[in-house]
């Protein structure tokens, strides 16, 4: 009986890594295994570039030694310039930012940095043990990590000014036994309970001078009632008698229950509550009350709803505290997360919408992370996700909902990425997304690696998933994680990338090799859009127009034909001046220069005084492209670079094997044996012209390879590779165009004997060395033995 023939076709080989599917249930398109390809969107597969620095790099005037850890950040629209974008990069305890605006990347270091040991709090790791989060509010930028006092940090022309942020709440605590508070107190308190009786009575707002009384309403009940202290059940001004003045006895007649008043007269700084100050001046003293002080700080800060919110704090009292400002208008206001009005006032004591505050989600601990998006704050923390939603989709400080969203926190910040603004994370399990409900707006759950590649997450040690790094590429929709090897000594090192291709929902792996010695290693990655914009000093007076004479009458404009742009002055005299040397120091677009004195106009400027005006220019940046953060290994100084090598060399001279295992075909037929007597595999052509002489020869630029070999059944070894990308026809340089590369056909087919024979086959595509290789698929004509 003769074989069964069949044909089959896979022209779709690029849906990612799958670890979680058995033999027998393997899906199309997916790989067993796979390293250094990248994943196209029209079908394809290719070797990815390799690791090179960027042309003219600059190497930094740092070093990033052991133990250094480097975290990036962004600064969007640094000084309120639109488009102008600075990369923040911490290296241990300083802060040094990188404007976005021009090439090479490495070389657009602001002069100067910030030292963050000034801001650091004592009792801390300390500010090189730390990692600092950011955000961007009005052109200035928030940092705060749990080891400094939380700093703003404005910019201009050059400058930067940084302090630190001084925290103001409303003090909402009772400090004493509230049930004894229903009644009134008796006058012999003493010690603790009386000093908090006192100062639970004026935070009430019975330090209030104005009742019509002589001294505070503490002390005229006081001396109205034997020395007893009042019940906190209702304010002072409930008890104002025909003629507006505080009346004791009027005072008693109102049934309050047994509901406290409200608290909050108070604004006391949140990590140094020192109350005895606070009633200073209220005639009263507590000795026995002690300032009550918070040892953490701030580990995370975003932005939202035109404020700034601040969570993370490691303290059983605090551990699910969030502060949020007031809406920012200054600086100022960063600090304040308090409500203006008096809440213990008789008037004004109303809450406004956009007022500061203090939310408490009791049951979060370990805070790390806080991301807006649209009309929500998520609340990561270690042990769940919360979502702050606002009435009616905006967010008042006197309208929010809290909801949890899922048990499953997030174990690093800088693990977590927001792509299109949904939020992705490493937890303890897996990574994780969330889904917005289309028709309530909460967010949902959802596990990416079970399905996937846990086994691959699950074989990530646990010390090395808490130094992944993560960034977005918003122009190619990917998600890279990078992470160490196991057992990598050099603290900041990242070799490893884990990549989600968001519109594929493939994940890939690549690795970038290390040199024989000396190695150069990546540190640290960012995005860069492509655009940007930066601050040029453009010359407006021309250096050959000094001396030119320029004549005016007492208030006559003059057109400063000299002036290099279209930009007019109007040089006002007064008695006819003599114009001479106009001050460089002074003389910007739009000043109106004045003089005193009396002659006619001669002599306008010297070269060394030519007039300077600084304007912010929008332009592009280079390609859109991940900036890799480099260590160099010969002096450990910071730079930067890409994958982008076309010679498929890490770091120019270091080979990188490209690899992807088919999963398990067996061709339609589970029980039967076959064979493949022939693969056709289908590459698209490479080259791109040729470099060399006639005398000395000439090469092709990117050629390509592509080596192809078998696993039959169950096996884990692979035949011996053969070459699939062949070129038929031979191509002659143009040593007058050697860009040129005449070939005829744009897809190179080759087609290959398949040797061996089972129930199930795998297919393994590899590289070789420096050579690139687009597979765009390939068909398969595969025969089926008659018998088992």
């Amino acid at each position: 009986m003769p074989q069964s023939l069949n044909q089959k076709a896979v022209n779709n080989f690029v849906k990612g890594l799958i670890t979680e599917a058995s033999e027998l249930t393997f899906p199309e398109g997916a790989s067993v295994d796979e390293s250094n390809c990248d994943l196209r969107r029209d079908g394809t597969r290719r070797r990815r570039l390799g690791v090179a620095v960027e042309s003219s790099n600059v190497l930094s005037s740092f070093e990033v030694n052991d133990p250094d850890f480097v975290i990036t950040g962004e600064w969007l629209n640094v000084n309120g310039v639109i488009d102008q974008e600075f990369l923040v990069v911490q290296k241990a305890s300083t802060l040094y930012f990188y404007n976005k605006a021009d090439l090479p990347h490495s070389g657009q270091i602001e002069t100067n940095s910030i030292d963050l040991i000034p801001f650091q709090h004592a009792g801390s790791v300390g500010a090189a043990n730390a990692k600092c989060q950011f955000t961007s509010i009005k052109g200035n930028l928030v940092v705060s990590s749990a080891a400094i006092n939380t700093i703003v940090i404005e910019y201009s022309s050059g400058t930067f000014t940084s302090t630190a942020i001084s925290f103001k709440t409303r003090d909402f605590e009772y400090l004493g036994d509230t049930e004894d508070y229903l009644v009134e107190g008796a006058s012999g308190l003493s010690g603790s309970a009386l000093d908090k009786r006192v100062y639970d009575s004026l935070n009430s707002g019975w330090a209030d001078l104005n009742n019509g009384r002589t001294g505070s309403s503490l002390t005229y009940y006081r001396t109205q009632a034997s020395n007893a202290y009042p019940a906190l059940t209702h304010p002072w001004f409930s008890g104002k008698n025909s003629t507006e003045l505080f009346d004791v006895a009027e005072w008693k007649k109102i049934g309050a229950g047994t509901s406290l008043s409200g608290l909050g007269r108070y604004q006391l700084d949140f990590f140094s509550k020192d109350r005895s100050t606070a009633i200073s001046g209220s005639g009263f003293s507590v000795t026995t009350i002690n300032t009550e002080v918070e040892t953490s700080r701030f580990r995370c800060v975003e932005s939202f709803a035109g404020r700034v919110f601040y969570a993370g704090l490691d303290s059983a009292k605090h551990s699910g505290t969030i502060l949020f400002s007031k809406l920012v208008e200054t600086t100022d206001d960063l600090g304040k997360c308090h409500q203006v009005n008096d809440p213990t006032s008789e008037y004004l004591a109303t809450l406004l919408a956009t007022d500061g505050g203090e939310i408490q989600i009791p049951d979060a601990f370990k805070i790390q992370k806080l991301y807006a998006y649209q009309n929500s704050l998520f609340i990561f923390a270690e042990n769940g996700v919360w979502q702050i939603t606002g009435v009616d989709g905006v967010f008042k400080a006197d309208a929010f909902a809290i909801n949890r969203v899922t048990r499953t926190g997030i174990l690093s910040a800088q693990t977590f990425v927001a792509a299109e603004g949904t939020p992705f994370w490493w937890s303890k399990v897996g990574i994780h997304t969330l889904s917005t409900d289309p028709v309530s707006g909460q967010g949902q759950g959802q596990n990416l690696t079970i399905p996937t590649v846990q086994t691959l997450w699950d074989n990530i040690d646990a010390n090395v998933k808490l130094k992944v790094k993560a960034v977005y590429d918003n122009i190619n929709k990917r998600i890279y994680w990078a992470y160490p090897d196991k057992d990598e000594t050099v603290e900041s090192k990242l070799n490893n990338f884990l990549i989600l291709d968001i519109p594929l929902q493939a994940f890939f792996t690549w690795k970038v090799s290390n040199q024989a010695s000396s190695t150069s290693c990546v540190v640290g990655m960012a995005f860069y859009s492509g655009f940007g914009a930066s601050e040029l000093e453009l010359d407006v007076l021309s250096a050959s127009g000094a001396n030119d004479v320029l004549t005016a009458g007492e208030g006559t404009d003059v057109n400063a034909g000299s002036f290099i742009t279209s930009t007019v002055y109007i040089i006002k005299t007064v008695g006819n001046t003599d114009f001479t040397a106009i001050g460089a120091s002074a003389n910007t677009v739009g000043v109106v220069f004045t003089a005193t004195g009396a002659g006619s106009g001669t002599g306008v400027a010297t070269t060394a005084n030519d007039v300077i005006s600084t304007q912010v220019s929008t332009f592009t940046s280079g390609d859109p492209a991940i900036v890799l953060l480099i260590r160099d290994g010969s002096t450990n100084k910071l730079t930067m670079g890409s994958f982008s090598s076309k010679t498929f060399l890490d770091w120019g001279d270091t080979n990188y094997s490209s690899f992807a295992v088919t999963g398990y075909d067996f061709m339609g037929d589970l029980t039967r044996k076959k064979n493949a007597p022939y693969i056709v595999t289908y590459a698209r052509l490479t080259e791109e012209g040729f470099t060399g002489n006639a005398t000395d020869g000439y090469e092709s630029i990117r050629p390509s390879s592509l080596k192809v070999s078998l696993s039959w059944d169950f096996k884990e070894t692979f035949s011996t590779p053969e070459e699939a990308y062949r070129l038929k026809y031979t191509v002659v340089p143009d040593s007058d165009d050697l860009t040129k590369f005449d070939y005829p056909e744009d897809v190179i087919t080759s087609r290959l004997k398949a040797r061996g024979h089972g129930r199930s086959m795998r297919i393994k595509y590899e590289s070789t060395q420096g050579k690139d290789f687009i597979l765009l698929g390939w068909g398969l004509l595969n025969a089926i033995n008659p018998r088992f």
